[in-house]
């Protein structure tokens, strides 16, 4: 009997020591920086951990600065994700620093630093879709959704195939019959498909709690898996 009171402080430091060995992988990166200006930077945060990935897919966060749900939210679903699939996630962080609370400038300051360092990378990078994540107000949308603002047939059909698979999800394709209203549709998204990747918005309701938007986005990942 004392012998088996001795292996369990054996057993519990084996699981202690399984336990920090699969939260050091998941956060193990390959980070570097892409740009930087005086309104603010942008990281790079390549997740991969098998070789030969199936699939590669970059995803941006902190675009606007004041959507906090999905820059806090997403990389941790990117982590998850990419621990246990054979793919490889990219993930462009956002951090605006000037004037990052002012609604106006500081939206504009986050989709200039994208177009200037985001854009170009993806381009030439190779990515099979690009996210762009944002935090959606009431009354902008409704729940969780996917949108296709560029409106390009590849961007379509993978967002097609990916709400079929999500139907919690609503999938919102935007008027082609007048012009763009976003900013964010001639900065950043219309240059992002002229470059030759497909891409999606992917909208978090603001009010949502973390858990939630941690596994509506786990789940979203997961459904672009499986349609590239």
């Amino acid at each position: 009997m004392a012998g088996k009171y001795k292996l369990i402080p054996l057993i519990l430091v084996f699981i202690v020591a399984a336990v920090v060995g699969v939260f050091i992988l998941a956060n193990w990166s390959v980070t570097s920086s892409v740009g930087s200006d005086d309104t603010g930077y942008v990281t790079k945060e390549v997740y991969s951990h098998y070789s030969n990935p199936s699939a590669k897919i970059a995803i941006v966060t902190g675009m606007h600065s004041r959507e906090n749900v999905s820059k806090t939210v997403v990389p941790y679903s990117i982590k998850a994700y990419a621990l246990t699939h054979n793919v490889e996630i990219v993930n462009y962080k956002v951090t605006v620093t000037a004037s990052p609370q002012d609604f106006t400038v500081g939206r504009a300051n986050g989709e200039n630093l994208v177009n200037k360092y985001v854009v170009p990378d993806v381009d030439k990078s190779n990515y099979d879709l690009v996210i762009v994540c944002h935090d959606h107000e009431k009354g902008y949308g409704e729940g969780f959704y996917i949108a296709t603002p560029v409106m390009d047939s590849e961007s379509v059909t993978l967002a097609t195939g990916v709400q079929q698979l999500l139907p919690s999800f609503n999938y919102y394709k935007r008027s082609t019959s007048s012009e763009p209203k976003s900013s964010s549709i001639t900065k950043v998204d219309a240059l992002i498909v002229s470059g030759g990747t497909p891409m999606f918005v992917y909208e978090i309701p603001e009010w949502i709690g973390n858990q939630e938007a941690f596994t509506m986005s786990y789940n979203l990942i997961d459904a672009c898996f499986k349609v590239l």
